[in-house]
């Protein structure tokens, strides 16, 4: 085969076709894809951002707003937010700032506040864990280290903002792409079996 053969069924194994490319859904056209595995900001993360390098540098508290934006200052329109991981939201104020020649030279520097899900129940490792990148819920189970004897694989609750959601890890297991995304607050419980 091929050396180019190769590198095409080898990307047919990561996307969906040779030629193709992968989109980041909502995203700004020119924008770069999301690092993998990053987490995401979404609408109500508190952010802290730091404008360096100015003759007056600022330290802004500010949440992303319900539509997914933020307001700075000197910039008439919402910067949107939403979507992006920290990095990519620092180099995109960082080019509105100097592309608009408000500043010639700025660093950006931005901090979420901790963010963590919580495990109960029937695995191994109970506790409160970090939600520091993109994680399924597969992916906690297993940073748990994984069921205990007594679990139910079939009766997984998450709990999300009051909300009860019930799923079939066994199912999830066969069916990968059905696997959801935990989210910050999470309580995700593993049910014990009857037997």
């Amino acid at each position: 085969m091929k050396k180019e053969g190769i590198f095409c069924l080898l990307m047919a194994l990561a996307l969906t076709g040779c030629n193709s490319r992968p989109v980041m859904i909502g995203a700004d056209p020119g924008e770069e894809p999301s690092e993998v595995g990053l987490y995401q900001l979404r609408a109500l993360d508190p952010l802290q951002i730091s404008l360096l390098g100015i003759p007056t540098e600022k330290q802004i508290e500010t949440t992303i707003d319900e539509k997914g934006t933020i307001t700075l200052p000197y910039i008439d329109e919402p910067v949107k937010a939403s979507g992006m991981t920290t990095s990519e939201l620092e180099r995109k104020i960082q080019r509105i700032y100097t592309d608009g020649k408000i500043y010639r030279n700025i660093t950006v520097n931005i901090a979420t506040k901790a963010k963590s899900y919580y495990l109960e129940g029937e695995v191994r490792n109970p506790q409160e864990y970090p939600l520091n990148r993109r994680i399924t819920l597969l992916q906690a189970i297993a940073a748990a280290s994984g069921y205990t004897d007594y679990a139910n694989k079939t009766k997984v609750t998450i709990t999300r903002n009051g909300q009860i959601m019930k799923f079939n890890a066994k199912n999830i297991e066969k069916h990968p792409e059905q696997d959801v995304p935990v989210e910050a607050g999470d309580r995700i419980k593993v049910h014990r079996s009857l037997i």
